[in-house]
């Protein structure tokens, strides 16, 4: 896929899900497109959704909020898709305002925004956020006359607690970062990452 060259472009479809082709957010939601084709239905979310253990109402919860809060600006299209799926190449285009502005416009990750984030908001070392301090992070967020932004936020904050659910109710740092680039979703499934010649043969094979 690969980042586009400004907010407004559309980023190259190659389908190839190869981690080093995509953008990190990109990454973060190529694990639900079970096939690889750069679409993501919402029945593609459920099953992904439910492979990383969320329980099944939370799981229908989460099918409901991502399709229906972002499939509109990712399906790259005037009218809405009646089915309300994503498309990863136009996937930097559901990053909302009042968030952490680890992504930027064009989907790539921000290394000293999210680290600043722990910076700010957690106690020293600054490897780990509790629930509590999550929460601080969003209201510091929290651009004005933003209500679609503070609950995307809100949303993505319980959405990475219920996921980490950590024993001593702090989520550490790496754990937090690998659910920004995907990776984390391929442990907790018990899949491996696609490969760029894994990809390719899946490509070439269509």
């Amino acid at each position: 896929m690969v980042a586009p060259v400004d907010g407004a472009a559309t980023a190259p479809d190659t389908r190839f899900t190869d981690p080093r082709k995509n953008s990190a957010l990109q990454n973060h939601v190529a694990f639900f497109d079970r096939d690889g084709d750069g679409i993501i239905w919402p029945s593609d979310t459920f099953y992904g959704m439910r492979e990383i253990q969320f329980n099944l109402f939370w799981t229908i919860v989460s099918v409901l909020v991502i399709h229906g809060g972002f499939s509109y600006m990712t399906w790259g299209s005037w009218l809405p898709d009646p089915f309300f799926r994503l498309k990863i190449k136009h996937m930097h285009r559901a990053k909302h305002g009042s968030d952490s502005e680890s992504y930027t416009t064009t989907g790539e990750f921000d290394e000293s925004r999210f680290d600043n984030i722990f910076n700010m908001y957690s106690k020293p070392p600054h490897d780990k956020i509790s629930f509590t301090e999550g929460v601080r992070m969003i209201h510091g967020n929290m651009n004005p006359f933003d209500p679609f932004g503070w609950s995307a936020a809100v949303f993505e904050w319980w959405a990475t607690y219920y996921l980490l659910w950590p024993e001593d109710g702090n989520c550490r740092k790496e754990d937090v970062r690998a659910i920004f680039d995907g990776s984390i979703f391929y442990k907790l499934a018990n899949r491996n990452q696609p490969s760029y010649a894994d990809a390719l043969k899946g490509y070439n094979g269509r």
